[in-house]
């Protein structure tokens, strides 16, 4: 485990420089406020069912061209080849990236926790609600990541890789309206359990369901081991 601290430490150590995470916490900060702001007015509830939603979506987005440095920056730095060759396991190497990044997550979404605060002044939130939608949105950190980190591992050029992990996850974000388009109920059916949205929306009403929980766990576990797959596939190159 050492190893991996190490690596989470430096993993750290470049996103407090990087002017990247700055700009990636003001852009999540900002979209977080709008969409704070526009649920409360359009909906005239005490509730960030609006806000968490749409951040779901938003982050799927952010956190491809917040992880498309990782390989793809090793690669084109020739450093990859060190880490490749040096005395640290590889599951120490993703476990590290990939941990330091879900760390800025979670500092993003302790950023957020302001709106929560103004409800609770204004209002009386349901807490049970609030806690599920941190529960969601966390998860849904997890596996973007690793979808993020699985797309950086497959090209040399960082802006390709962030593309690259966008188009990987919009599959999973419109497999909920396609299913609704299919007449095949088997279809649909496929489509649903594929569907992002199908996972997040219970989290966001306060449901906690394990089925759920196993979902993004078994997605974030699968992108990490295609990750470990697509990174150890270049020691034979």
């Amino acid at each position: 485990m050492s190893a991996a601290w190490a690596i989470y430490r430096k993993e750290l150590r470049v996103y407090i420089v990087s002017p990247l995470a700055t700009v990636f916490l003001a852009t999540f900060l900002f979209l977080a406020g709008l969409f704070f702001y526009l649920g409360v007015t359009m909906t005239g509830e005490a509730s960030l069912r609006i806000m968490m939603g749409n951040l779901s979506v938003a982050l799927m987005f952010l956190l491809p061209m917040l992880t498309m440095r990782h390989f793809a920056e090793e690669q084109r730095a020739g450093t990859l080849e060190l880490l490749m060759t040096a005395p640290i396991p590889l599951w120490a190497l993703l476990l590290g990236k990939w941990a330091a990044t879900v760390t800025l997550c979670v500092a993003l979404l302790v950023g957020t926790l302001l709106f929560p605060g103004l409800l609770a002044y204004y209002g009386d939130p349901d807490w049970g609600v609030v806690a599920t939608s941190y529960l969601g949105l966390f998860l849904c950190c997890n596996g973007f990541v690793a979808a993020g980190m699985f797309a950086s591992s497959l090209t040399e050029e960082p802006v390709t890789a962030g593309i690259v992990g966008v188009l990987m996850l919009l599959p999973f974000w419109i497999a909920g309206t396609a299913a609704e388009m299919v007449e095949s109920e088997i279809a649909r059916a496929v489509l649903r359990e594929l569907s992002l949205t199908s996972h997040v929306d219970g989290f966001s009403r306060g449901v906690v369901d394990s089925a759920d929980v196993v979902w993004f766990i078994l997605f974030t576990f699968s992108f990490m081991f295609l990750t470990w797959r697509s990174v150890e596939s270049r020691r034979w190159r």
